[in-house]
């Protein structure tokens, strides 16, 4: 069993300002260490925020939580302008702000004139962006800082806005399974922000990131490793067969996650990642929902009543996972009940 209490974390569901600002203030409420609130433009369902905005009114409310982007890219914002805001966040909330960033996604790129770059570009280009983003929280004005960069550069640039956490705020990179982008989490992260793990593929997963920590000298010890958890309370099999079509569908859209875990090429349709925001790709992906096993979301979502789900949730910390963020399965028909209900479950956990 890993040392330490386990750590719980919220992503917001597809709800709008209002009620992701009223989330924030429950989660904490119900004990919950991390408020996420993800950073797209649009999606394939559900409302999609202006992250700093929310977080900036959830830390005015609450004195605790950490508050994160869950997760920013690097092509759609400049590095400068992603620092700006972090650090403005993390002095309204006295030291809580944390950033969260990834390799985006087309549906958040293509329609606003910018180019999809090819995985290994977009790769690069976060692991650039994640240091320019550190050299400008430690500037002033008397200490201006240059960077040349692939895709950035600095001269004698500095931020008049510093952010309250020394040496900085911490980030979290979003990686799912990709070696290079858990890499890059091993070498610059202090964080793992993962998605649709079981507790074998976390495993794995950590061992590439802790070799590339090993590698720069860093030591994984001091990596926050959390995955998100896919979650649904089911009272009764109409609920159950609801959830289990959400997890199935989500699985479909993750589709090299997916092929992994069911050990064959089941799905065929894009990645998730390359996909427009669309019906058609909705329409697709639930078509398509029907070919995963009920066994491969047994494995990657917690489904059923508190002791299904502490059970997971234990399964997870004994793999070494230091946080386990909610994803709620059924969004957003009842956050309030779902953030009540892992109340009960943060209690009992230790």
């Amino acid at each position: 069993m890993p040392h330490g209490r386990l750590k719980f974390g919220y992503e917001n569901p597809g709800v709008g300002p209002t009620e992701a600002f009223e989330n924030g203030i429950l989660a904490e409420k119900h004990g919950f260490d991390f408020f996420w609130v993800g950073d797209h433009f649009v999606d394939l369902d559900g409302a999609r925020l202006e992250p700093w905005t929310v977080l900036s009114a959830v830390a005015v409310r609450t004195s605790r939580i950490k508050l994160g982007s869950g997760v920013t890219d690097p092509q759609r914002t400049h590095p400068s302008r992603t620092a700006h805001s972090v650090a403005s966040l993390d002095t309204i909330s006295g030291g809580r702000a944390i950033l969260g960033i990834g390799a985006g996604e087309a549906m958040n790129v293509v329609p606003f004139g910018l180019p999809w770059e090819k995985p290994a570009t977009r790769v690069r280009r976060v692991a650039e962006a994640i240091q320019v983003i550190r050299q400008l929280w430690s500037s002033s004005k008397v200490r201006r800082v240059t960077f040349g960069g692939d895709f950035y550069s600095l001269k004698e640039a500095f931020l008049a806005q510093s952010p309250t956490q020394r040496p900085c705020p911490p980030i979290y990179l979003g990686a799912i399974s990709g070696r290079r982008m858990l890499e890059v989490a091993g070498r610059y992260a202090d964080g793992w922000y993962a998605w649709l793990n079981t507790p074998e593929t976390f495993r794995e997963r950590w061992k590439t990131i802790k070799s590339a920590a090993a590698a720069v000298g860093r030591s994984a010890s001091k990596i926050d490793g959390s995955t998100q958890l896919m979650v649904a309370v089911s009272r009764n099999a109409v609920e159950k067969r609801k959830a289990f079509l959400s997890a199935k569908v989500t699985l479909v859209l993750e589709k090299n996650i997916l092929n992994t875990l069911a050990e064959g090429d089941l799905v065929t349709s894009p990645q998730y990642q390359n996909l427009l925001a669309s019906a058609k790709s909705v329409k697709e992906a639930i078509r398509i929902a029907g070919r995963v096993p009920d066994a491969v979301v047994e494995k990657t979502a917690a489904i059923g009543g508190e002791e299904e789900v502490r059970q997971k949730v234990e399964e997870f910390q004994r793999a070494g996972v230091k946080q386990v963020t909610v994803a709620e399965l059924i969004p957003p028909s009842r956050p309030r009940k779902m953030i009540e209900f892992m109340g009960r479950i943060i209690r009992r956990t230790g």
